[in-house]
């Protein structure tokens, strides 16, 4: 007469089945994390842009937009601070790094900008926002190299 249940070897069979399912599905539930983090991201910044043209064209006075090693930030023609976004972990902008090209983005008094491109950066991931001459926001991934 047999018992019924499961040997130990067929527990550990489950068990590793089991546990190599779960590893598979964490690293690709990481990736969606870390991609959906950099997109809310990237809409963040491309507001900041928008929030930036804005006040330019309202005040009639130039804005400029600054990465720092903390936050980016829109500064009035007069260096007061506007507006800013925090960057890392617990910001707006959970990225591991924000990259400006060249250091600043000015808007004019009509909207206008000088072209520059906004890098974030995600572990190996990226987007590019790029700013051209008339204040407008195309967007780019990338990867690292």
């Amino acid at each position: 007469m047999r018992q019924a249940g499961y040997t130990l070897v067929e527990l550990l069979i489950g068990l590793v089945l089991l546990s190599t399912i779960f590893a598979l599905g964490w690293s690709g539930l990481r990736r969606a994390r870390d991609a959906a983090a950099l997109e809310g991201a990237a809409r963040s910044v491309m507001r900041q842009l928008t929030l930036g043209r804005n006040i330019a064209v309202a005040r009639r006075e130039p804005v400029r937009l600054r990465a720092g090693p903390t936050d980016l930030a829109l500064y009035a023609a007069d260096g007061s601070r506007l507006s800013a976004l925090d960057i890392g972990p617990g910001g707006e902008l959970p990225v591991d790094s924000v990259d400006v090209r060249p250091s600043t983005i000015r808007f004019n008094a009509r909207g206008h900008a000088g072209a520059g491109s906004i890098y974030l950066w995600k572990g190996r991931r990226g987007i590019r926002l790029v700013c051209n001459f008339l204040g407008r926001v195309r967007r780019e991934t990338v990867s690292a190299p």
